[in-house]
């Protein structure tokens, strides 16, 4: 029995492999990645050709920054046999910030900014740094948050074309139930963008936007109060948040009206919101108003008069 296992083993290990089609939906497969370059790439580009490694940051992201010199180590060990891409949020950032991560750390491959949001959406990201990993096939074989051991195992693993188990394309298929505001029933409605962590997390790295999602948290619960007749929608970025971030969120802010999640990140996404925080007004499904500058109570209070 043994003998038995240990051939098969072998065959596994050193038979050619054999060229399964890809566990992706066409979709997944073939959505635009804009490169810094201006060059336009897809996934079915380097399918059946070599393996691909995306990977998800931000500048303001501490685990981002701490893994960046494994990032680069893994362009310069396996840039040859493995295409590797680094993807920016979008959130929260310029180019000029995303260079100078680039400069600060020395990093070679190929960079893209999620500039609408479409290429989180798509891939389900949660939270960065988030790591994808396909084979040359593009199966999907890692997905994770850590540059961990079992990510460089099979970096190793596909640099070399050897097998690695598969897993399953529904990892990467939306499980959350959308979240919908009907805005075309003649009502004014108030939909405030931010996330949990925006105040805290960002403090050092970001002071003044971390100042700004206070102080719009603050005029949010203040207005919302005050112009009763609006319907007030709060939504939270789905991002390192979970139900029980939210109820210590709320109670930190003393928070009354209605507040959620974007557990499907749809919302997000439909308004294009790539800024916290953000505010947007909308009255039988058109947008009146939508700014990030939400610190000036007075001036909102201007334009909800005027509503």
């Amino acid at each position: 029995m043994r003998k038995q296992s240990l051939s098969l083993l072998f065959l596994l290990l050193f038979l050619p492999i054999k060229v399964f089609a890809s566990n992706l939906p066409n979709e997944l497969l073939n959505i635009p990645i804009t490169l810094l370059s201006g060059e336009q790439t897809t996934l079915s580009k380097y399918n059946g050709k070599k393996p691909v490694y995306l990977k998800f940051w931000a500048t303001w992201c501490q685990p981002c920054r701490k893994e960046m010199p494994h990032f680069e180590h893994v362009q310069q060990k396996y840039g040859s046999s493995i295409e590797i891409i680094g993807i920016n949020l979008g959130i929260n950032d310029d180019k000029e910030s995303i260079t100078n991560t680039i400069k600060e750390f020395g990093l070679t491959m190929p960079m893209a900014i999620d500039t609408n949001g479409d290429l989180a959406q798509a891939f389900h990201l949660m939270g960065t740094p988030y790591h994808l990993l396909f084979d040359k096939n593009m199966n999907l074989i890692h997905l994770g948050h850590k540059a961990d051991k079992s990510l460089d195992n099979k970096l190793a693993l596909v640099s070399q074309t050897h097998p690695v188990n598969l897993l399953d394309s529904d990892a990467l298929l939306e499980n959350e139930s959308n979240l919908t505001i009907n805005t075309n029933d003649g009502d004014t409605h108030a939909l405030f963008f931010t996330a949990t962590w925006c105040d805290w997390y960002l403090k050092e790295s970001r002071p003044n936007i971390s100042k700004a999602c206070v102080s719009a948290q603050k005029n949010v619960n203040f207005l919302s109060k005050k112009y009763s007749n609006i319907k007030w929608h709060e939504l939270v970025s789905r991002l390192w948040t979970a139900e029980q971030d939210l109820a210590v969120y709320k109670k930190k802010y003393n928070i009354k009206h209605d507040i959620e999640i974007d557990k499907s990140n749809q919302l997000f996404h439909q308004y294009s919101v790539k800024d916290l925080p953000t505010l947007i007004f909308i009255k039988n499904n058109k947008i009146i108003f939508n700014s990030t500058e939400l610190s000036n109570k007075e001036k909102l209070e201007n334009v909800l008069s005027r509503l």
